[in-house]
């Protein structure tokens, strides 16, 4: 009697046991999942020193290439993150740091003064992270950057480009705005002059209230204080 009850007690107990063991092993999936997110994001923004904690803005739609050769298009930072998750997801979770992602060049970069650079190689990614003295990334990598918003701020449309040329021209959308700015790079080949925002300019801010910036120091002095 007391052997027929052993048998059925340590048959749930390893029943247990490994519904346990297969609950933490879907807790740290999810984790390793949101690591690798964290981590690949954090690391384009400190590779290019945009965002909240660098001197530049990523301008979107990037272009991220992964360890595989695929590539997706994004157009924010949510876009950003869940192609990340979604590539991890379907490549069997390898959370290993040469499958994070990366940007395809060319990309663009907004400065304090509201300057549009083009960059185009690694060599110009290494130029404007020297010139980023003020830059905040730390030593502790993604982990010191967790609930923070990772663009400063994002211009709202439409808004209008001046071109070193003088010539300006009026974007209604994120697309538009690299197309003007990839055309007149293909017609001034030679051009080490920047394009740039006309001022007045309106702003969306990391908790999505939107303020009138008057001039470049307005912007650079934006900037700053969101950077802390």
């Amino acid at each position: 009697m007391y052997q027929k009850f052993i048998k059925p007690l340590g048959l749930m107990l390893i029943v247990a046991a490994g519904f346990f063991m297969s609950s933490c092993q879907k807790e740290e999936t999810a984790a390793d999942v949101e690591n690798f997110v964290l981590q690949s994001t954090y690391e384009i923004e400190e590779r290019c020193a945009a965002g909240s904690a660098g001197c530049y803005e990523l301008v979107f739609p990037v272009t991220l290439q992964f360890s595989d050769s695929t590539t997706q298009e994004v157009a924010s930072y949510d876009e950003m993150k869940q192609a990340i998750r979604t590539w991890f997801e379907a490549n069997g979770g390898r959370p290993r740091p040469q499958d994070r992602p990366r940007l395809v060049f060319p990309y663009d970069v907004i400065n304090e003064d509201g300057e549009v650079i083009t960059v185009t190689n690694q060599e110009e990614v290494r130029v404007l992270r020297e010139a980023c003295v003020r830059g905040n990334f730390g030593p502790g990598g993604h982990h010191g950057h967790f609930g923070k918003d990772h663009a400063c701020f994002r211009p709202v449309f439409p808004f209008t480009l001046e071109f070193p040329d003088s010539s300006q021209v009026t974007v209604n959308t994120p697309r538009e705005f690299v197309q003007a700015i990839r055309e007149w790079r293909q017609n001034n080949p030679g051009s080490t002059e920047r394009p740039g925002f006309v001022f007045p300019l309106t702003v969306q801010l990391h908790d999505r209230t939107e303020v009138i910036v008057n001039s470049a120091e307005e912007l650079a002095a934006l900037k700053e204080a969101c950077r802390g």
